[in-house]
């Protein structure tokens, strides 16, 4: 028989004036919706204002200062009314016919407590060629088997039981230009290369040589970017970059701790 499994969805955002609108709309088939927002500085509130009038008794805003990007979710997630959880970062959103897929999920009964969905990237100024291996989340999962990772950088959804695929793609607007990635770079490489070394990791000045190169290859080869043409020749090398930086603030932290 039919099932109707409740679900939440869940999105954390700041200044993200030009797509909570898109991620707001791509959610409207959940039966709730909850934004997590960190005081943004634009017109965001607006327009998740505007989307509260569409859908008066689904949208729900809260607002908290940022906690790190692991707790801001799970705090979202915590927020939620259902056990079901959709979780989307406020420049990302379902395509019209994931969402037809997961409007049948939620009438069928699941045999998994998480589902892997695939990320389809955006590349400076056009969207990743299909033939470019998509990265995949636990995006749609039980909050009850559920956590999120306590990672400074990178944060994801730990399932403490079945995870299965579900092929329901969503789009990421996260790097929009080269400007914008290389600040993420600078951001999250400090973050990555502290994690590292408060759980003991350490690096080598070999390893601060090869790895940048083997990365490139991996990106442009393994992971497909060939097929992003210029976009994919760049994003690759600024993939290796942030490798790069990483260990090396990693490599500063020891020479400063000696």
């Amino acid at each position: 028989m039919p099932v109707n499994t409740m679900v939440s969805a869940v999105v954390t955002c700041f200044n993200s004036i030009k797509t909570i609108e898109k991620c707001l709309e791509s959610l409207s088939w959940a039966d709730e919706i909850v934004v997590l927002d960190s005081y943004s500085e634009d017109e965001t509130i607006e327009k998740i204002e505007r989307q509260i009038k569409k859908l008066p008794t689904k949208v729900r805003l809260k607002q908290q200062a940022f906690k790190g990007f692991a707790q801001q979710k799970q705090d979202a997630i915590n927020m939620a009314q259902y056990d079901w959880i959709m979780l989307l970062d406020a420049d990302e959103c379902l395509t019209p016919k994931s969402i037809k897929k997961l409007k049948k999920w939620k009438t069928r009964p699941f045999d998994a407590d998480g589902f892997n969905l695939p990320r389809i990237e955006w590349v400076f100024w056009h969207w990743a060629h299909p033939w470019v291996k998509r990265n995949e989340f636990i995006r749609l999962f039980n909050r009850k088997k559920s956590h999120m990772s306590q990672d400074l950088v990178h944060e994801s959804i730990q399932v403490d039981g079945v995870v299965k695929k579900l092929y329901a793609p969503f789009k990421h607007y996260g790097e929009t230009s080269i400007q914008v990635k290389l600040e993420k770079i600078n951001r999250y490489s400090a973050l990555a290369a502290q994690q590292k070394f408060d759980r003991g990791k350490r690096c080598s000045a070999l390893r601060l040589f090869l790895y940048p190169v083997f990365y490139f290859f991996r990106q442009y080869f393994i992971k497909r970017q060939i097929f992003n043409g210029v976009a994919g020749v760049i994003n690759a090398t600024l993939n290796s970059y942030y490798a790069y930086l990483k260990y090396a603030k990693l490599y500063e932290l020891q020479q400063k701790k000696d």
